[in-house]
């Protein structure tokens, strides 16, 4: 809490009006700060205002005005404030009977309180005031004008409470708070080119990596996924019944350039199928906010140099970014470089579960791509803001995608220190470059270093920046988008072996972070758990992933929680009745809306992942996230809404979750089942995986090897991870 310090001074003197507040008219409201006098022998002021709790609700602030022993006044004004404004804030419910007390109007209805007429009064003064529903609620205090007598004329002016961010930051972390965004605020969906457009060859379109990742590993759904190439006015259709205020959507590199360089000239028709997707979503009201690479890279590129692994790359990927910022960016002003590189990177680059199929069994690999990755994002974002910002007033920034870790035992040292390393080696690869000082994290560095030391290398496995890259690299941001779906519990052990031989479970951290040594994450057995069997649903990781990154990045930016969501399998017949969504949404977007309003962030969108079932990468059509049900039997792959489409309706067009909405009643209803697992029992048939009640995770089958591996592994697989062999 802040004791916001202005001086309550006692004053004597001309007051005009004189007693201004004793039976003023509901139209009067006259100055609080009526011109002081004050000295350095004053009195001290035998008046306080406490803070005494919130309901959260209905957003109901109880607060007492008291008075030493003996005090009385005969006029009181009390008003909620922001520091430097004389603008009262929020609504005070009705006085108690017998107090003396009235509702005044100043700039909006009952937004004061004064006293009615003579006597004077004594004892405390103890009124409720509902806080706005919009805007940062931390920094409002009350401030009161108190008159003692009006001959003489003695008066306090300036008797001030604590904030409320006391009060607030006490509420429990999974408390429904019902409130709305700011006006601007980008209610949302996304989505992604090679799990949505098909046409994988149509029209002059390249192969992508995943073209011909699928391809080799038996896999074709993403060859026609949902026809979005063709159905693009379905699409935009679909954002104006959920009632977007935008629509995140990646553009296929090879589809804009065939070959992924100049040299092999731009594709036309891919042009004129953004072109056409942008302008209608812009006729329609919706904002496009682009991401120029969601995994779906270059093959041609990949054959040619080895793709992410030399720095070719940059000055290849800079084409790209600068051939989309002309044919689009008088349109198109939100532009996402990359999104989650630490997937495409460790995922193809370190463990041979994506495009090109690397396994990094030197640990070289992954860190060279990404090293690549954050150059060519730095490049991309220098080329707009030197030849496109100033006539385009676009911005540009990047989408990275991390689980949240805390502390298994939060008063385990060892715990708390891999918790911490987690995000660094997580979050911090590439955000430190970028929103840091324009370097890897200090402790990458040193864990890294040593680990090469003692393996024998001569130099560090991680590459170097030099001081013009880090220079180049630091602030190349005017947005971050954060992925948050997920968290996990991070606990110090000597165990370090990637896979458990009896159990076939593996120590994701070991293959996935393979420097951080020392410590394995585990999650609670009550976090609910959808379809996808590595995504748990914790809500309360995306404000605390939040605030680490405003605690720990210099570089300050706007934040977008541009993707999040939770899948069922795929059923015959289909599920429409998804309150598992529902309740997900409910409680994600809740989040955003106490981010907003109890700890003062600067977000400014949510995108639900996503608009309509799609091809879900490695696992085909079998993880269906969308709020729309896609049909791919259907030629013409239909599109129905899932019951979440009306209940996402309401919060986009309601701004979140205003007092007295319907919606903001039916959340307040289930808010508490939502957080058991009965909601998400639907998510999974009996006959795709077996659920474990007594450790209440789900175990699928153990000699099935996924392209993009969960959480338990094939025996193909795991034999790969215990032999670190390619």
């Amino acid at each position: 809490s802040t004791l916001l310090l202005w001086t309550a001074g006692l004053a004597v003197g001309t007051l005009d009006p004189v007693c201004w507040t004793l039976g003023a008219p509901q139209s009067a409201c006259v100055s609080m700060s009526p011109i002081p006098w004050s000295h350095p022998a004053d009195p001290p002021s035998p008046w306080n205002i406490a803070v005494d709790n919130i309901n959260p609700a209905n957003r109901v602030v109880t607060v007492t005005v008291a008075g030493s022993p003996g005090a009385n006044y005969r006029s009181i004004l009390l008003q909620a404030r922001r520091p430097g404004s004389d603008e009262p804030l929020g609504t005070f419910l009705e006085p108690p009977q017998g107090s003396g007390l009235k509702l005044m109007t100043c700039s909006a209805a009952d937004d004061s309180v004064t006293n009615r007429l003579f006597p004077r009064y004594k004892g405390d003064v103890t009124l409720t005031w509902q806080a706005p529903g919009v805007g940062y609620l931390g920094n409002i205090y009350f401030v009161a004008t108190i008159i003692e007598d009006c001959i003489p004329q003695v008066y306090w002016v300036d008797i001030q409470s604590e904030s409320l961010d006391g009060v607030l930051s006490a509420l429990p972390s999974d408390v429904f708070w019902p409130g709305s965004t700011p006006d601007g605020y980008f209610w949302a969906s996304a989505s992604a080119s090679y799990q949505v457009e098909g046409a994988w060859n149509v029209d002059g379109k390249g192969e992508s990596m995943w073209d011909w990742w699928a391809h080799l590993n038996g896999l074709y759904a993403g060859d026609d996924a949902c026809k979005s190439y063709f159905n693009y006015a379905r699409d935009v259709e679909m954002t104006g019944e959920l009632g977007l205020k935008a629509y995140r959507f990646s553009i296929s590199w090879t589809r804009i350039l065939p070959n992924g360089s100049l040299s092999g000239g731009i594709n036309q028709p891919g042009i004129d199928y953004y072109n056409n997707l942008i302008n209608g979503l812009i006729a329609n009201g919706k904002t496009p906010y682009i991401s120029l690479y969601h995994w779906d890279g270059s093959q041609a590129l990949q054959d040619a140099y080895g793709g992410w692994l030399s720095e070719n790359i940059v000055s290849d990927f800079n084409d790209y970014a600068r051939v989309c910022f002309q044919a689009f960016g008088d349109r198109v002003k939100y532009w996402a470089t990359f999104n989650e590189p630490w997937s495409f990177v460790v995922s193809g680059y370190g463990i041979a579960g994506a495009p090109p199929g690397i396994w990094d069994a030197q640990k070289t690999e992954m860190y060279k791509a990404a090293h690549n990755v954050i150059k060519a994002h730095a490049r991309a974002w220098h080329t707009y803001d030197d030849e496109f910002r100033a006539t385009q007033q676009g911005q540009v920034g990047i989408v990275i995608g991390a689980l949240w870790s805390k502390p298994q035992d939060e008063n385990n040292p060892g715990d708390v220190e891999g918790a911490r390393l987690y995000q660094e080696f997580f979050l911090g690869w590439f955000a430190n470059p970028i929103f840091g000082n324009g370097d890897y994290p200090q402790d990458m560095k040193d864990i890294i270093a040593y680990n090469s030391a003692q393996e024998g290398w001569p130099e560090s496995r991680l590459p170097t920046f030099t001081a013009d890259e880090i220079a180049n690299n630091r602030g190349t941001a005017d947005f971050v988008g954060l992925n948050q779906y997920s968290a996990r519990l991070i606990y110090a052990s000597n165990d370090t072996s990637p896979v458990d031989p009896d159990t076939g479970w593996f120590n994701w951290m070991s293959i996935m972070i393979p420097d951080l040594y020392g410590y394995r994450e585990n999650i609670n057995l009550d976090w609910p758990q959808g379809e996808m069997i590595f995504l748990f649903v914790t809500p309360w990781c995306v404000r605390e992933q939040l605030d680490y990154f405003k605690a720990t990045y210099q570089h300050q930016v706007p934040f977008y929680l541009t993707e999040s969501g939770i899948s069922e399998a795929e059923f015959d017949p289909p599920k429409y009745d998804d309150i598992w969504r529902t309740c997900y949404y409910y409680l994600y977007t809740d989040e955003i809306v106490k981010a907003i309003q109890l700890d003062g962030t600067d977000h400014r969108g949510f995108f639900a992942w996503t608009m309509m079932d799609n091809v879900e990468w490695g696992a085909q059509t079998s993880e269906r996230f969308g709020l729309y049900y896609t049909n791919f039997s259907d030629p013409a792959r239909t599109r129905t809404p899932k019951d979440s489409v009306a209940s996402y309706r309401d919060i986009t067009t309601n701004g979140g979750f205003p007092l007295g909405a319907s919606h903001t009643e039916h959340a307040q209803q289930i808010w508490d089942w939502c957080q058991t697992h009965a909601p998400y029992v639907g998510t999974r048939p009996d006959h795709a995986a077996t659920f474990n009640a007594q450790t209440r995770i789900r175990q699928t089958d153990p000699t099935v090897d996924y392209a993009l591996p969960g959480v338990r592994v094939g025996a193909q697989y795991r034999d790969k991870v215990l032999k670190n062999n390619p």
